[in-house]
């Protein structure tokens, strides 16, 4: 599969981008369609209809009666070793050469498709075999990967309750600014914030650690996945 990832996406480049947001869709929401992916990728609905058949033709993708997107078992290993590649690339770049957070994701992906399978196996024992992309997403074996995923949203949250920042969404990585956002104020995996009050346009945290004070946009919030965690 490493070796045809290479000689698939230099014939069709669009192939990874597909076959991964598709799996990525399916993991959140369960089901995917044209409409959905149209939105998710940000293409029209004619340049969605062509690739999944595309995909369809190479194997990879199933699409039922009532326009419901399936990967194939074929189809699906090839997003799983696509998400590893990608997720390494980020963990690399931002974990060891301080590239900035809130870019990591693009440059993955520009890149995921190209490294060599040795690269990608050598990379993985370098860094330690991560469980999540810098972002907090799980790879696709990692055995907490259920729990993760099932993690409520910030805006599910409640004003007095203190929140741990799981994961921000892959959904919520493709948002123009959201990722700035998160960075400027520090809503990383692993960092706590009190939730002080919600208004219409905002999210007002108070960092746990210092006390400082932040609103955060709302647009984004729902993208944040978080614990509800014990207050000392």
């Amino acid at each position: 599969m490493p070796q045809e990832i290479t000689e698939l996406t230099k014939k069709y480049p669009a192939v990874s981008e597909y076959i991964t947001q598709i799996y990525l869709i399916l993991r959140d929401y369960s089901y995917c369609n044209n409409r959905r992916l149209s939105l998710h990728i940000g293409v029209s609905a004619s340049a969605v209809t062509q690739a999944v058949l595309r995909l369809k033709k190479l194997g990879l993708a199933l699409q039922d009666t009532y326009g419901m997107i399936m990967l194939t078992p074929k189809g699906t290993e090839l997003a799983e070793e696509l998400l590893r590649r990608h997720y390494l690339l980020e963990y690399l770049m931002v974990k060891k050469l301080n590239f900035p957070w809130e870019l990591a994701d693009d440059e993955a992906g520009h890149l995921q498709d190209k490294v060599s399978p040795d690269f990608i196996n050598h990379l993985d024992r370098e860094l330690g075999s991560p469980r999540t992309c810098p972002h907090g997403n799980p790879f696709p074996d990692n055995p907490d990967a259920e729990k993760i995923l099932a993690a409520p949203g910030l805006t599910d949250m409640e004003p007095g309750d203190l929140v741990e920042v799981v994961r921000i969404t892959e959904e919520g990585e493709r948002i123009d600014g959201l990722l700035h956002a998160c960075f400027e104020i520090g809503v990383m995996p692993g960092n706590q914030y009190i939730i002080e009050r919600f208004d219409d346009a905002s999210v007002h945290l108070a960092s746990a650690n210092t006390g400082t004070t932040y609103a955060f946009d709302r647009r984004f919030a729902e993208h944040i996945k978080v614990y509800r965690k014990d207050i000392p």
